[in-house]
């Protein structure tokens, strides 16, 4: 059974909501622009693409020091 990937993709950018439209095709540019490196993941770009990494790195940022003995921290509170 053979996929028409382009009629799918037509069906899957019908369904988008218009927010998501400019990032979804922004996306597709960079996956064509790159796709001779094959170290970059196509997740790596949709997290640049969204801006979800940069709210990760802020999160990362902001973050409590790691709490290496879980039990005396517990008990201190």
């Amino acid at each position: 059974m053979t996929i028409n990937i382009r009629q799918e993709i037509h069906k899957a950018v019908d369904d988008l909501p218009d927010q998501h439209l400019s990032d979804v095709l922004h996306l597709i540019e960079l996956l064509i622009q790159h796709a001779d490196q094959a170290d970059v993941e196509p997740e790596e770009m949709w997290l640049l693409t969204s801006g979800n990494l940069k709210k990760m790195v802020d999160e990362m940022e902001s973050a409590p020091i790691p709490t290496e003995d879980w039990r005396k921290h517990l008990h201190d509170i």
